[in-house]
C-alpha cells in the first residue's frame, strides 16, 4: 500500500445569517427573472392532471402520517375522517392554484410581478438565516471565498486550481490533486451533493460520533461506486478515505488517496 495523495480540509463555524450582499444579489436575481419563475410554474403545472400528480396527490400523501390513528377532533372527526376530507381538498384545489398563482404575478398599478417581488423581500432574513449553516460547507466566493464542498471535490478530481482557494488552516500533507473518478464529471455532481448534505445533517446533531461515522460510511460509498480501481477502494478510515475528523478539537474533512 502507498498513499499517493493526503489533505484535510477545515471545517468554518457555522455562519448565523449570509452576507448582506449574498441575500441582496439573491433578491436582485429572483426579481429580474420573475417572468421566468412564472413561465415554468406554468409550464410545470400546466393542466390541472399536472397539478393531481405533482402537487396535491404528494400533500394528501404527506399529510396523512401526520395524525395518530386514535386521534379525534373537537367536531368529533376522526384520523381517518380528516385525512379523507383533506385529500379532498387538496385535490379540488386546482382552480384555487391557478388563481393565488394569478395573484401573486398580477401587475399592480403599472408594476409588473409586484406581489412576487415583494414576497422575495419579505422572505430574505428567513432565507438569510436558513442558508447559514449551509455557507459553511458551500461557501460564497465573492463574499466568503470558495466552500469546503467545493475544494474538497475539487481535490478528488484533480482540478489542480483548488491549490489557489486554500484557507489558512488547509493543508495538503502528502502529493497534490488527484482524480480517482471513472467521470469526473459524475462523481462532482454527486459527491458535491452528498457532502452538503451530510455537512448539515452533522450540525443538526451537534457532531454527534456515531452520526460522523454514519456520514462517512455514506460518503466514502458514493466514490467507492464512481472510482477507478486504480486505487484503493474508498471507506471509512480505510487506506483511501474521504472521512469528517477531529484533530485537537478542530474539525476537518480528510481526504486519503491509495493504491493497493
Amino acid at each position: 500500500m502507498a498513499i499517493v495523495s493526503k489533505a484535510r480540509f477545515m471545517v468554518p463555524s457555522a455562519l448565523s445569517e449570509s452576507p448582506p450582499l449574498m441575500v441582496e444579489q439573491r433578491s436582485r436575481v429572483m426579481k429580474a427573472v420573475s417572468d421566468i419563475i412564472k413561465e415554468k410554474m406554468t409550464k410545470v403545472i400546466g393542466t390541472e392532471m399536472d397539478y393531481k400528480t405533482k402537487i396535491a396527490g404528494p400533500s394528501a400523501t404527506g399529510f396523512a402520517p401526520l395524525l395518530d390513528g386514535t386521534f379525534v377532533s373537537k367536531s368529533d372527526l376522526t384520523r381517518d375522517h380528516i385525512v379523507r376530507k383533506q385529500a379532498w381538498k387538496s385535490m379540488n384545489g386546482y382552480k384555487k392554484y391557478l388563481a393565488s398563482v394569478e395573484h401573486m404575478f398580477e401587475d399592480v398599478n403599472g408594476e409588473v410581478n409586484k406581489r412576487f417581488r415583494e414576497a422575495i423581500d419579505a422572505k430574505n432574513e428567513v432565507y438569510s438565516i436558513q442558508m447559514g449553516p449551509v455557507l459553511a460547507f458551500t461557501g460564497a466566493v465573492a463574499e466568503l471565498g470558495k466552500g469546503l464542498v467545493g475544494l474538497v471535490v475539487s481535490f478528488i478530481t484533480g482540478d489542480k486550481t483548488v491549490l489557489r482557494h486554500l484557507r489558512g488552516d488547509d493543508s495538503i500533507i502528502a502529493g497534490g490533486t488527484l482524480n480517482v473518478a471513472i467521470s469526473k464529471s459524475t462523481l462532482k455532481a454527486a459527491l458535491a451533493q452528498r457532502l452538503i448534505q451530510s455537512g448539515i445533517i452533522l450540525v443538526q446533531a451537534d457532531w454527534d460520533s456515531a452520526v460522523i461515522t454514519e456520514e462517512n460510511d455514506k460518503n466514502n460509498e458514493v466514490i467507492e461506486g464512481l472510482q477507478n480501481a486504480t486505487y484503493t477502494p474508498f471507506a471509512t478510515a480505510g487506506l483511501s478515505h474521504c472521512d469528517w475528523v477531529t484533530i485537537d478539537g478542530r474539525k476537518y474533512m480528510e481526504v486519503q488517496i491509495s493504491t493497493p
